[in-house]
């Protein structure tokens, strides 16, 4: 039998053990109402409202949103408060031209590396088994994890960072993209096309891929935007 030892010891004031205040966890609340779609693009955040509505003060709900405008989630707009974001042509753009410039270096790097992540083959093999029912948000989850794991396979943490800082708006665009929802087999099939590029070392191949995988689907959702405005 092994003594219990824990008696005899004392908490280190040198370890300290991460928590989350009641900022960060309404933050993470609002931003997963809004990834999740149940907070639509032009959506007004009320303050009394929602602070009422997560239980916490409306100080504090100022400071989460001001995390959350931080990331790109949200917008202050003169005399209209909090809002969620309406991209316009130039944001998604702006958007993709960045995301084009990290996640096209990041496949050059992992083509460099020999080696496949098993993460975005995992993710591809999820998207080619989803039925033609699925979801849109059934597709987005595995479809942004293929992405990352790009990023994360380049072993670069100012790349990885950089990233990060990208990557709300990303989700955020997936969300506003679900008009132009294509076929899951479609989504598959382009994310396969990837990593088979990846596989066979190609950079060349994968590069222009790649760029032509976030073209089409900045296109897309311009698009979506556009038929929305026109409504």
């Amino acid at each position: 039998m092994i003594p219990d030892t824990s008696s005899k010891f004392s908490p280190d004031p040198a370890v300290k053990i991460a928590t989350v205040s009641t900022v960060e966890a309404a933050a993470n609340a609002i931003r997963d109402l809004i990834l999740d779609g149940q907070l639509s693009p032009g959506t007004r955040l009320r303050e009394n409202e929602f602070a009422e509505r997560l239980g916490i003060a409306r100080h504090s709900f100022r400071a989460a949103t001001q995390i959350l405008i931080g990331e790109g989630l949200l917008r202050r707009e003169p005399n209209r408060g909090v809002q969620v974001p309406v991209f316009s042509r130039e944001d998604v753009e702006d958007i993709f031209k960045l995301r084009a410039a990290l996640e096209v270096e990041a496949v050059r790097l992992v083509i460099e590396s020999g080696a496949v992540p098993e993460q975005a083959e995992t993710a591809a093999k999820e998207l080619s088994e989803l039925s033609a029912k699925a979801s849109w948000r059934e597709v987005v989850e595995p479809d942004l994890r293929f992405h990352r794991a790009i990023i994360d396979a380049t072993g670069s943490e100012r790349l990885r960072r950089a990233y990060a800082g990208l990557q709300s708006e990303i989700g955020l665009c997936m969300v506003q993209l679900e008009p132009a929802y294509e076929h899951p087999a479609q989504v598959a099939a382009e994310h396969a096309e990837l990593l088979a590029a990846i596989d066979d070392g190609d950079a060349e191949r994968a590069e222009a891929l790649w760029r032509q995988h976030l073209l089409d689907a900045a296109d897309n959702q311009i698009a979506a935007i556009e038929t929305e405005t026109a409504q």
